[in-house]
């Protein structure tokens, strides 16, 4: 790929970033996670918090519930089996959200598990078990 390739190429993403935060969907500039914010916003009705960099939950419902909402995107050389989550983001929220989607955006996971049944290891990580699946799957 040529310099001018890149360029056009770079340009088309800009032009699609552009248009994907002005309709609101695009907060931060982290693709993967904003996307996945609004789609588990707009599929569990919850109120994403007025500050896209809010320190502690991302989102939440009518009743008050606190949701930190974690995201992955496979790609055609990796699928998502674990994600970060810290104690202390554990101890503000009531649920942790987490969204999937393929290497073509299609949501494939959404999850939705009581931070109390949150178990992370000692790298603070998470792993996307059968029975996570199994226990906590909404699709």
């Amino acid at each position: 790929m040529n310099e001018k390739e890149i360029q056009k190429q770079l340009n088309s993403y800009t032009r699609i970033i552009g248009k994907l935060r002005e309709a609101g969907i695009i907060r931060t500039g982290k693709v993967v996670a904003d996307y996945g914010e609004y789609i588990a916003s707009q599929k569990l009705k919850l109120n994403l918090a007025t500050s896209s960099v809010n320190k502690g939950y991302d989102a939440t419902d009518s009743k008050g519930k606190k949701y930190e909402i974690k995201t992955r995107k496979a790609s055609e050389w990796n699928k998502p089996t674990i994600f970060p989550i810290t104690r202390s983001q554990l101890e503000v929220v009531d649920f942790l959200i987490y969204v999937e989607f393929d290497n073509k955006w299609n949501l494939v996971r959404l999850l939705k598990i009581p931070a109390k049944n949150i178990v992370a290891n000692n790298y603070n990580r998470v792993v996307i078990s059968k029975d996570l699946v199994k226990n906590y799957s909404i699709l």
